[in-house]
């Protein structure tokens, strides 16, 4: 079971505002505006981890790999959301 947490967060004066306009103008609250933004941030490290490890397994065996075809179906594979 996911339970929800409560997380207290601290911004500057500017950067609430601009983060409480923008929630606006996607029609969506804080909170989600915050939520989609992590998710974002964790998609993005995830893909960068997996291009790291693909390289390097590219690196070690020369020209003699093509892990291309495996990104998406690792992605794919490692998505929990």
């Amino acid at each position: 079971m996911n339970a929800a947490r409560t997380l207290t967060l601290r911004l500057p004066q500017g950067l609430y505002e601009r983060a409480s306009r923008l929630a606006v103008m996607r029609g969506q609250s804080l909170n989600r505006l915050f939520q989609d933004g992590l998710q974002l941030l964790d998609a993005q490290d995830r893909d960068q981890r997996l291009f790291d490890d693909f390289t390097a397994i590219a690196d070690a065996q020369g020209d003699e790999s093509d892990v291309g075809f495996a990104f998406v179906a690792q992605t794919e594979t490692l998505d929990v959301s």
